[in-house]
């Protein structure tokens, strides 16, 4: 692709494999309900006020607990947010440090603090990568730190002007069809990256042979 300089990600669903199905079931488990109204309203009240920021993580956790009967354990509440959570596929790292030879790299990602935290323990722990951030990033955009979300325009808006690259010369590829949507509304160069697909083949599919 001509004139590209950057490739924006996204993390869950991309680069990380994610399984929220595997979360919602341990929080069902904790509030002892399948998830339905008034539970599911405030959970996702809850969850989306840590994702931008609103809450932090203290306030998350005793959030969820004041709902469960019994109150779990803050650890409990942890590790069923943290179900998700899926670890990496190795050719992730081969590919992200392939990429970096000809483009910058950029990470934009709805997550929060507990998830955070997770992934770099999970890195160092199991796969002896310290600071993975500055190893294949060139920056990292988290909408808790930006108090924005996706498909939020804000957030991308934010992105674009510190990158400071033209639209024409950066894309951007993620998981969720609303954030593809928002961005090309926006103007991105978006991709969206279907469950369980080779990333280089959304990444042949945007032009860039890899």
């Amino acid at each position: 692709m001509k004139n590209l300089k950057a490739i924006i990600f996204d993390f869950g669903g991309v680069l990380l494999d994610l399984d929220i199905s595997k979360t919602k079931a341990a929080m069902s488990k904790l509030l002892n309900t399948e998830m339905v109204a008034p539970y599911k309203n405030k959970y996702r009240e809850i969850t989306l006020a840590l994702e931008k920021g609103e809450m932090l993580p203290e306030a998350f956790i005793f959030a969820i607990q004041s709902m469960c009967e019994p109150v779990p354990q803050g650890r409990e509440v942890v590790d069923a947010w943290n179900a998700m959570l899926c670890g990496w596929q190795q050719d992730r790292f081969t590919l992200l440090d392939e990429l970096k030879k000809d483009y910058n790299i950029y990470l934009l990602s709805n997550t929060n603090q507990i998830h955070l935290d997770y992934v770099i323990r999970e890195l160092k722990e199991v796969y002896q990568i310290d600071n993975f951030e500055d190893r294949f990033f060139d920056q990292c955009f988290y909408s808790h730190k930006m108090n924005a979300w996706k498909p939020e325009k804000e957030i991308y808006k934010q992105v674009e002007a510190t990158i400071g690259l033209e639209r024409s010369e950066f894309i951007f590829i993620d998981d969720n069809s609303n954030n593809v949507i928002g961005a090309k509304e926006l103007g991105w160069q978006a991709y969206l990256h279907p469950t369980n697909t080779d990333l280089r083949l959304t990444l042949n599919n945007a032009g860039i042979g890899i």
